[in-house]
């Protein structure tokens, strides 16, 4: 290769820039071209194996992590879906027991008739009845679902008798509150008293649909 041996045994510390360029220069062609494809194939190596594997595998690690988590969330979502569903089916019953309870104004216009039926099975006489002057509003939003209507009653009973009268009323199927109820002693009747009684009846506010309209007419 064009040094001698006792250049080629020099330690590496001892060489100087023109024994490197000697010994280039001594390589021949052939040699040359198996360096080449050594150092290409080498760089092949490190750009289309290790360099992406160095990079993604920190990504591949979370995104896996990240899937995990997912997966854990959705299984712990799923044990819960069940109770989720029986508890909305529970929602579902009561609101729509509750908006069945509600008035309409075809079944208001049976209230006067309703209550005399729940005081004559009472054995409460009805002596008079009119609407409530003043007006109540539900706060916002429910203002605009439900709409109360007051009526004011002067019955005659016993005290018993008003007790199982308001019971009936707070029990009836539709929605009526009783707002308040003042018992006069009756000094003839001492077991008759007089008695004002005031109550709502909660109306369905809620307008209805064309349609329902329609079918309602038809």
């Amino acid at each position: 290769m064009g040094l001698g041996g006792e250049e080629i045994m020099k330690p590496l510390n001892q060489w100087n820039f023109a024994d490197v360029l000697a010994l280039v220069k001594g390589i021949d062609k052939r040699t040359w071209i198996v360096i080449g494809a050594s150092v290409a194939g080498a760089l092949l190596l490190l750009v289309f194996f290790v360099i992406p594997a160095w990079i993604e595998r920190p990504l591949l690690r979370r995104d896996i992590q990240s899937m995990e988590s997912q997966i854990r969330q959705v299984n712990a979502l799923n044990q819960k879906r069940l109770v989720w569903e029986e508890d909305q089916k529970v929602f579902e019953a009561l609101i729509q027991k509750t908006q069945d309870r509600l008035f309409t104004p075809e079944s208001l216009a049976l209230l006067l008739g309703q209550v005399s039926k729940k005081a004559g099975d009472s054995r409460v006489d009805v002596l008079a009845s009119k609407p409530m002057t003043e007006a109540l509003v539900f706060p916002a939003p429910y203002h605009l679902k439900y709409q109360p209507s007051g009526y004011e009653f002067t019955v005659q009973g016993g005290y018993h008798e008003l007790a199982r009268m308001v019971s009936r009323i707070e029990g009836h199927e539709k929605l009526m509150r009783i707002q308040s109820i003042q018992i006069v002693p009756s000094g003839k009747s001492p077991d008759r008293h007089i008695s004002q009684l005031r109550l709502w009846a909660i109306l369905n506010a809620t307008p209805a649909s064309p349609g329902g309209a329609k079918d309602a007419k038809k």
